[in-house]
């Protein structure tokens, strides 16, 4: 029936504090490799993608253009004796700062390397605005803002936050700063669902 599975995103909880604009959760099981025509079963493993507003009150940002993010490396293991994945932190992962990001976002360590970035689109018209500023590489980011803050070099893995199972490992994060629009944050994060 159509109530079973049709609901209201309003009524969505989420152990979240702060404005989630969205949510995608998706799983799957592994076939590791088929032997003489039995299939192995792996893991079963999950990723959720969650999009939200920078600021509670969903403030527009009035500075200059500006994006931060950073993807986290991850080892994974399967003990199939077990049936248990272990998730293993290679490192706190490339990052990156261009332009005004309203001091929210700050490189863990910086490879002093910076590079011209443009963004320009004329898809809106020719006198839409375009980005035009200097990009940073680093090793790690620091994001204080929302809806979850992160510090790569204290903890990647999160509580859950009623989607998926298990702790969340953060995969990705990207913010993004455009003039007259409230900026949003984007992450991506992998889960282990238990048998």
């Amino acid at each position: 029936m159509a109530e079973d599975c049709c609901r209201l995103v309003g009524n969505l909880q989420l152990d979240i504090e702060g404005c989630i604009i969205s949510v995608n959760v998706n799983s799957r099981t592994e076939i590791i490799k088929e032997c003489d025509g039995v299939p192995l079963v792996g893991p079963s493993t999950g990723t959720v993608s969650l999009t939200g507003y920078v600021y509670q009150n969903a403030a527009i940002h009035n500075g200059c253009p500006g994006r931060a993010g950073v993807s986290i490396p991850w080892v994974r293991r399967y003990d199939c004796d077990s049936n248990i994945v272990y998730m293993i932190s290679a490192g706190q992962g490339s990052s990156y700062v261009a332009g005004d990001v309203a001091g929210l976002a700050t490189l863990i360590t910086s490879t002093g390397r910076s590079f011209p970035s443009i963004s320009a689109s004329s898809s809106s018209g020719p006198a839409s605005i375009y980005m035009e500023t200097e990009q940073t590489d680093g090793y790690g980011l620091d994001y204080t803002g929302g809806p979850i803050s992160i510090d790569t070099s204290s903890s990647m893995v999160f509580p859950n936050f009623g989607v998926g199972s298990g702790p969340m490992y953060l995969q990705s994060f990207s913010v993004e700063f455009s003039p007259g629009e409230v900026p949003t944050a984007n992450y991506s994060f992998a889960f282990v669902m238990a048998d």
